[in-house]
């Protein structure tokens, strides 16, 4: 085995440490996009770093290098390309390694560019994408290999993997909880644009929150927002009839609000063709119909992604198992027949 080889099954290892969604299989598509990603150098390094934040010198140590300056200026030009974070504490730089989804893969394409690059690794993705959920339809799934040196343990910390489904109302309290805010073009509408398949939803949204935020604005990932402008961004996307999904994840110190539309998120397109998809997607939230209220105009069952209301025998009804909690038919009834509420889980 070369060590180009070598380097990049390592890799897979570290991935899968990381791992919150989408993990890193041995198979010929995942080598193509992680050479197309990383640089031989790069995977070393990716390799050697801990779990979690920690410094160029804890780097440097698990890689036996003592030259520093150029250690950093490699990490730098990783932050550049979106493979890891940084962030600053007590004057000091802090370095993490990211996991593919999320994380990796939406910094590719978070800036916006269209480019022969872009394209390819929009094409490489999709291909690595499918080769995954070919190998876990099969009779024998693979086994996802994990590794990583000295890993950091979270003191009185969940950890949430899953994307939760969040009406308008608990969206914009995100919003104004946030300490820091910035936006970014969605990673799923523009690969589907640079697959000549585009979307005509707004692309200019995917939020970032917290120091996640801080780091793709100063390394131009994303455009800085103030809270003002991000509740109009968030008006627009509700507005635009899009589905809102907020993910933090503890272990990465990492916010995401994404606004996901049927056609090309994944989650929410994989959710539409479930039988239950409210157990396909993280849903908290139920719309309650008020018979009295209710003028049977029809507006909100177009606007449901998830086909949940329908109308029988003249009357509005709701599926539990097919809403998700979003919300969106809130926003088309003229006579507010609809709320949300918890969903109650019997626990």
């Amino acid at each position: 085995m070369s060590t180009v080889d070598t380097a990049y099954e390592k890799l897979i290892g570290a991935l899968n440490a990381r791992a919150t969604s989408l993990p890193a299989i041995k198979c010929p598509e995942f080598f193509a996009l992680a050479e197309e990603l990383f640089t031989q150098q790069e995977a070393v390094i990716a390799c050697a770093m801990p779990l979690g934040y920690s410094t160029l010198e804890d780097i440097a140590e698990n890689l036996k290098v003592p030259d520093l300056e150029q250690l950093h200026r490699q990490l730098e030009t990783m932050a550049d390309k979106g493979l890891i974070e940084l962030k600053k504490e007590n004057g000091k730089k802090l370095y993490q390694f990211l996991p593919l989804i999320p994380g990796i893969i939406e910094y590719q394409f978070m800036r916006g560019t269209v480019d022969e690059r872009s394209k390819k690794i929009a094409y490489l993705f999709k291909a690595y994408s499918k080769a995954v959920s070919t190998a876990f339809r099969s009779a024998e799934p693979p086994i996802v290999e994990k590794s990583a040196p000295a890993r950091k343990i979270p003191v009185n910390k969940g950890v949430s993997t899953q994307a939760v489904v969040l009406p308008y109302r608990q969206t914009r309290q995100a919003i104004l909880d946030a300490e820091y805010i910035s936006a970014g073009t969605c990673m799923c509408r523009h690969q589907g644009a640079l697959m000549d398949k585009p979307c005509t939803k707004p692309i200019d949204n995917c939020m970032l929150f917290g120091e996640t935020a801080r780091f793709a604005a100063e390394r131009g990932f994303s455009k800085s927002l103030s809270k003002d402008e991000a509740i109009k961004m968030l008006d627009a996307a509700e507005k635009a009839g899009l589905i809102h999904q907020y993910s933090y994840i503890p272990d990465h110190d990492y916010s995401v609000l994404c606004h996901c539309c049927k056609c090309h998120c994944g989650i929410i397109y994989g959710a539409n063709k479930s039988p239950v998809p409210s157990q396909a997607v993280a849903a908290r939230y139920l719309v309650k119909l008020d018979d009295d209220a209710c003028t049977a105009c029809e507006a909100c069952i177009v606007r449901c992604e998830m086909g949940a209301l329908k109308m029988v025998y003249g009357k509005l009804t709701r599926d539990e198992k097919r809403c998700i909690g979003c919300g969106l038919c809130m926003y088309v009834c003229p006579t507010d027949a609809l709320s949300i509420d918890l969903r109650l889980t019997g626990d």
